[in-house]
């Protein structure tokens, strides 16, 4: 059951077209177990014991008399059964006054559990809205379909199949853009204000990577490694450990962690990342509402156990993110660099619905070794930079303090 826990992921001020999509729904963030009837949900192995109700029927009296008013007297078109299942099960939900307390319909599910898997079948570009609300590209993925077709950052996309997205958010546009492969999709694009023009792409299998990675030669800094983890999904404590590897075989002597925006992923993906800097004791505590405590301690054969180390952290960094972070600085590791985080630490289970639909209960809160209680307080770093430039370039002032303190600190 353990093996199960992820965390589920703050809304992203960037949504994947193939990779980081938050769909309807998947606007949360905390700790997660990711049951499923019969098979693992992203891989991870729990089954769920059969749902049942004592509740009476007589408890639902009032609920149908309305409803039955409703089908009888509405001037327009009644909702599906299944619009209506769902839009009274998102409103018993809301009751609850819980943000992380969820229910995700089929779609946004499935981006879910391939969001966190790290494959995908879709053109291959990151996508958000911008200040005027329009859908641009961020950048496409290297050999991606998007890449290959000449789109660029920012180009503007009009149409997605002749509809509008106009006023269409990232994560409704990510449903549009993703599809099986060898189906192709049209895109009406504007660039640097100019014409209109049309690109029609074939969907393919794309593998999306949570990490990268370079030594800071640009910034003046060439033994000062920096690995910026995007999403602790389920490839990401392996990435993280081959770039810390490859880094110190070309002399890196100190490492960077950027975790700025990165809005959570899979528990055992945060305890694996943090193993790689602390080499054991506890990396985080889970409390439950009886006040009993279990400790997640991390595992050996760490990496970069004894590289000094900074983080950079901002108000995106949230719950997986936050576990490393708190780690890192409880246990002396490192400094924490840029703005507050998130402050998220709930804990939820996952159940898969019959119609592959998934609900999402808070059961559990998360503390950090020194038991402090990230939920709604979130993180201060040690050093408080407010952010000015492109994040990763020489403009990137939080960047720059952090190797600034790594470099005064040799």
């Amino acid at each position: 059951m353990r093996d199960s826990l992820k965390i589920s992921l703050v809304a992203a001020v960037l949504i994947l077209v193939v990779g980081l999509s938050f769909a309807a729904g998947f606007m949360t963030n905390g700790m997660l177990t990711a049951p499923n009837r019969s098979t693992a949900l992203a891989g991870l192995g729990v089954e769920l014991g059969p749902l049942g109700s004592t509740r009476s029927p007589d408890s639902f009296k009032v609920f149908w008399e309305a409803w039955d008013i409703v089908q009888r007297e509405y001037y327009g078109q009644v909702p599906s059964d299944q619009a209506v299942t769902y839009g009274a099960l998102r409103g018993a939900l809301g009751a609850l006054n819980d943000p992380n307390t969820t229910f995700l319909e089929p779609r946004a599910a499935s981006l879910e559990r391939s969001d966190l898997a790290g494959q995908f079948e879709g053109i291959g570009a990151t996508v958000q809205n911008n200040t005027d609300g329009r859908l641009v590209i961020v950048s496409p993925v290297p050999g991606s379909p998007a890449e290959q077709a000449g789109l660029q950052p920012n180009d503007v996309i009009l149409k997605v199949d002749g509809r509008e997205m106009v006023g269409v958010s990232s994560a409704d546009a990510v449903t549009f853009l993703r599809g099986p492969k060898g189906t192709s999709v049209t895109l009406t694009i504007q660039r640097d204000g100019g014409t209109p023009f049309d690109v029609t792409l074939t969907r393919t299998p794309i593998t999306m990577p949570t990490v990268t990675a370079r030594t800071l030669e640009d910034v003046g800094a060439p033994t000062v490694g920096y690995v910026r983890l995007k999403l602790f999904g389920e490839r990401s404590a392996g990435e993280v450990q081959r770039a810390i590897q490859d880094l110190r075989a070309k002399g890196a002597q100190a490492i960077v962690l950027d975790m700025r925006n990165n809005p959570g992923g899979y528990l055992t993906a945060a305890i694996d990342i943090a193993s790689q800097f602390i080499g054991d004791g506890v990396v985080v505590y889970e409390r439950h509402s009886d006040g009993r405590e279990e400790p997640f301690r991390a595992k050996s054969g760490g990496t970069a156990l004894d590289i000094p180390m900074v983080v950079l952290v901002n108000a995106g960094s949230a719950s997986a993110s936050e576990i490393v972070a708190g780690a890192i600085r409880d246990r002396q590791r490192g400094k924490l660099v840029g703005t507050k985080t998130f402050g998220k630490g709930s804990v939820q289970n996952v159940h898969q619905l019959s119609d592959q639909s998934t609900l999402h209960v808070t059961v559990a809160h998360w503390l950090t070794p020194e038991r402090h209680d990230i939920s709604k307080a979130g993180l201060e770093p040690d050093v408080v930079v407010e952010q000015e430039g492109e994040a990763g370039t020489s403009g990137d002032r939080q960047l720059q303090r952090a190797v600034d303190l790594l470099m005064a600190g040799r």
